[in-house]
């Protein structure tokens, strides 16, 4: 099923100044498909991300995930939802450098109470998936900008998401990165996942494995 905003906005309170970051957005998600969320810093792109995957409420309007409209659903509710059915890759990706690379994609789990070796052999097949199979073991300070970007990826897959969302995912990575990993997106496009991701990079907006590039203007689609 299909993610649908309809008619958006989200304001916030700066002092005495409203801001208005999304105004009036109304667009579709349909699975298998990959769309990029375009436009220069401040134009919406990241604030967009989070209504899509109900990481935020709107303002006004309604966002539908699934069918369902979570704009009325409690805050635990709509976690629950986030936990089942979204995943996330974060611009500063959000990795425990502390931590062995497999720890960090088996976070998500420990919710449910799932890390298990069931739960371990899921994130290993991700890892290998990704190429970072032979790293599962590395600190995640130890990887490279690329590899870190990559388990990032792992880690928001791990509990096979419906719906992925990526903010700036081929920040700091050299060509041949940004290839592995639209790869690895226009392969879960082709699985039936809906993926979104938002950035100003053009070398992801010019891939061919793009569904849809959406441009953002202060918060408004224009074009």
């Amino acid at each position: 099923m299909s993610v649908e905003l309809r008619d958006v906005r989200k304001r916030y309170q700066d002092g005495r100044r409203t801001h208005e970051a999304v105004a009036g957005v109304s667009l579709t998600f349909e699975p298998g498909t990959l769309t990029v969320l375009a436009g220069p810093s401040g134009s919406g792109k990241s604030t967009l991300l989070a209504l899509v995957g109900g990481m935020t409420t709107p303002t006004s309007g309604d966002v539908r995930l699934f069918g369902q409209s979570i704009v009325s659903l409690r805050d635990h509710h709509r976690a629950q939802l986030r936990r089942e059915r979204v995943g996330f890759v974060f611009q500063d990706l959000g990795l425990i450098d502390s931590l062995s690379l497999l720890d960090n994609v088996l976070l998500p789990l420990l919710p449910s109470g799932r890390v298990d070796h069931a739960a371990r052999a899921q994130a290993l097949r991700w890892l290998t998936r990704l190429g970072l199979a032979e790293l599962a073991e590395s600190r995640a300070d130890a990887l490279s900008g690329g590899e870190r970007q990559r388990g990032a990826l792992a880690r928001a897959l791990v509990t096979n998401p419906s719906l992925l969302l990526l903010d700036e995912p081929t920040a700091h990575v050299d060509r041949e990165s940004v290839a592995e990993i639209v790869r690895v997106l226009a392969e879960l496009r082709d699985e039936g996942t809906i993926v979104v991701a938002s950035t100003h990079d053009p070398r992801l907006v010019e891939r061919p494995e793009v569904s849809r590039v959406v441009e953002l203007r202060e918060g408004r689609v224009a074009s």
